[in-house]
């Protein structure tokens, strides 16, 4: 009886609330079990007994799908770096005139900036794409490059701006003091001191390249030169709808550079998020 009522009070919530976090988690995670088990199997395997383990595994499938998309992986890997430390540069610049530096209009500018944020990226999908066109920087890397270092320079100055404002600016005018130019403040004071927000930034940009669709499909149609989003589904109607294996190894290799990011990066990103991005 006493068991009864210690587990029909607060313990009981308690328990409802991990079923449904296991419940939560679970539905996340079968997906990404089944890309796996998916991606060993064969036509056969997959369509014979959708719930078996592989046997025998099919490891050539990871080896064909790399193939296939090593191209579209290898452009979106260099397109996600320069497009991600173009916005590094330039957030960290802007965020530091921001915080510490005084010029008229600065916060007018500012509140400017952030209204941007509220504006949804699909109503200037067509307009951008007008304006890159008559640049001429469709179907080259620089319509990918250029168009996300402006878009994400909005957010990552705002959170190189919040974090650097918590920086002591004595440190910035005792080495004014000691003879050092802005330059030198800069590089050698600003970027290490606001490395936790920069790898934030980073990994932020990264992942919104890596998973970019919309872009890419609108302005690059050399295959050549075309991102992994899109690369996958040209390689599916390459190998056909029926080979699901393929199709889940290509899956499976495609989101490796992603968590390694994550990974390496996990430490700064959670301290940047936590110290920076959260600080008003």
């Amino acid at each position: 009886m006493g068991l009864r009522l210690r587990l029909s009070g607060r313990d009981f919530v308690q328990l409802l609330l991990y079923a449904l976090l296991a419940v939560t988690l679970f539905l996340t995670l079968a997906p990404i079990f089944y890309m796996l088990f998916s991606s060993l199997k064969s036509n056969s395997q997959i369509i014979g007994n959708f719930w078996s383990l592989p046997s025998p595994a099919e490891w050539g499938n990871y080896g064909e799908a790399f193939r296939g998309i090593a191209r579209y992986m290898l452009n979106t890997i260099l397109y996600a770096l320069a497009g991600s430390g173009l916005v590094i540069l330039l957030s960290s610049l802007s965020g530091y005139a921001f915080a510490k530096r005084k010029f008229p209009g600065k916060e007018f500018l500012f509140l400017l900036m952030l209204t941007l944020m509220m504006i949804p990226g699909i109503l200037t999908l067509i307009p951008s794409y007008v304006l890159y066109s008559r640049l001429g920087l469709t179907d080259t890397p620089w319509v990918i490059i250029i168009a996300h270092a402006a878009a994400g320079q909005i957010m990552g100055t705002f959170l190189c701006r919040t974090f650097i404002a918590g920086i002591p600016s004595e440190l910035f005018e005792s080495a004014r003091m000691d003879g050092a130019s802005e330059t030198v403040v800069y590089f050698r004071m600003v970027m290490p001191l606001s490395a936790p927000i920069i790898s934030t930034v980073f990994i932020m940009q990264s992942v919104a390249i890596y998973n970019d669709y919309i872009w890419p499909l609108l302005t690059i149609s050399d295959n050549r030169l075309q991102m992994l989003g899109v690369g996958l589904t040209l390689f599916t109607n390459q190998f056909g709808i029926s080979d699901m294996g393929l199709q889940s190894a290509a899956y499976a290799i495609s989101s490796v550079p992603l968590i390694l990011v994550f990974m390496f990066g996990m430490k700064y990103f959670i301290q940047g998020v936590t110290s920076g991005a959260l600080k008003m």
